[in-house]
C-alpha cells in the first residue's frame, strides 16, 4: 500500500502511535507500507506517545549510500529489541510511516498493551531475516550526490545547524579530494597488521571504559581500517580518550545487506554513543556504534 498522510512534525514534538487495527489496515499482504515493513517489535508501542527524533526523508543504506525515504519519521528512544528476530542486537531506531502516527489521540493506560496485532508480520524469507533494515533498500529511492535540497529542508526544520551543514559540505569535498589522491577519508584510521588482536576485557553492562588514543587504535587495525572484519568508523575518532559506561556486550546482529545473522565476540556498545550523522551527510538513523574491546581499556 502507499502512504497518504503527509504531515509536518517538529523535532521533539509529542506524537501518538495509532492502534494496532488502524496500522494493520494500512499494510499490504507482506505487512508493508510503501515497501517498509511494520515489525512485530513495534506492536507494543501501539497507542502510546513518543517524541519526534527526526524526519527520515533520506537515510543511509549499507552498501548503497544515501537514499530517499518519504513520509517517514524516527521517534526518540524507540529501538528494536530483536525479540522477534532471534535476539538481534543492532538496536535500530524504528522507521514510522506518517500514516501510523497522529498529532493527538487516545493513549493506552500505563501497563495496558493495545490489542494483539491482527495480521501476520513476517520475520523470515527462506534463509534470510526480514526487517526494516534488510528491506530499506527496496523501500527507498536513489538520492543524487549533487542534490543539496534535503540539507536546506533540514535547516528549515531545525534538524541541522548552518555550522554543521558547512562542516558536512567542506568535509565531503575534502574527502573526495583525498579519494582522488588515493588516501583514506579524514578521521579514518588504518593500520598495517595482517592479524588483528581480539581484545578480551570481559566487559559487562555498567563497566566503565576509556577509548584508546588514535595511535593505539591504529595498532589494532589492518590496512583497510578493520579489526577482525569490523571497521573503525571515522566518526568514532572523536571519542578517543573519553570515558563511557558499557551498555551491553554484542553477540549477534543481522547484516543489512544480506539479511544474515552473524555472531560477534569481544564487542560492546557504549551508553549514549551513537552515530550523530555529522560525518555522514546528517543521516538521521542514530545507529549504535560497535566497539571492539581491543579499542578500549578499563577506566
Amino acid at each position: 500500500m502507499t502512504s497518504t498522510n503527509p504531515q509536518e512534525y517538529a523535532q521533539g514534538q509529542p506524537v501518538f502511535i495509532r492502534g494496532a487495527a488502524e496500522i494493520a489496515a494500512t499494510l499490504d499482504v507482506d505487512g508493508k507500507l510503501d515497501g517498509l515493513p511494520f515489525m512485530p517489535e513495534m506492536a507494543r508501542f501501539c497507542r502510546t506517545q513518543a517524541r519526534v527524533h527526526r524526519h527520515a526523508d533520506k537515510t543511509c543504506v549499507e552498501g548503497a549510500g544515501f537514499r530517499r525515504l518519504g513520509g517517514t519519521i524516527l521517534l526518540e528512544d524507540l529501538r528494536c529489541d530483536g525479540s522477534a528476530h532471534d535476539g538481534c542486537q543492532r538496536g535500530c531506531l524504528f522507521f514510522w510511516k506518517e500514516a501510523w502516527l497522529r498529532a493527538d489521540g487516545p493513549v493506552a493506560p500505563s501497563g495496558a498493551p493495545d490489542a494483539a496485532f491482527p495480521v501476520d508480520l513476517p520475520t523470515r524469507r527462506e534463509d534470510r531475516y526480514v526487517c526494516q533494515s534488510t528491506e530499506l533498500l527496496a523501500a527507498s529511492r536513489p538520492l543524487s550526490r549533487w542534490d543539496l535540497s534535503h540539507f536546506f529542508l533540514e535547516i528549515r526544520r531545525g534538524e541541522l545547524t548552518v555550522p554543521d551543514f558547512l562542516r558536512i559540505f567542506l568535509g565531503t569535498t575534502f574527502n573526495r579530494f583525498l579519494h582522488l589522491l588515493g588516501r583514506r577519508p579524514a578521521g579514518a584510521l588504518a593500520g598495517s597488521r595482517r592479524s588483528t588482536p581480539a581484545g578480551d576485557l570481559g566487559l559487562l553492562p555498567g563497566d566503565w571504559v576509556e577509548v584508546l588514543s588514535g595511535p593505539e587504535i591504529r595498532a589494532t587495525l589492518d590496512a583497510e581500517g578493520k579489526n577482525r572484519g569490523l571497521t573503525f568508523e571515522p566518526g568514532m575518532s572523536e571519542h578517543a580518550g573519553k570515558r563511557f559506561q558499557v551498555d551491553q556486550p554484542l553477540e549477534r546482529i543481522i547484516l543489512e545487506e544480506t539479511g544474515k545473522m552473524v555472531h560477534l565476540a569481544h564487542t560492546v556498545s557504549l551508553k549514549g554513543v551513537t552515530c550523530r550523522g555529522v560525518c555522514s551527510k546528517n543521516c538521521p538513523r542514530n545507529n549504535i556504534l560497535y566497539w571492539r574491546e581491543s579499542w578500549l581499556k578499563r577506566a
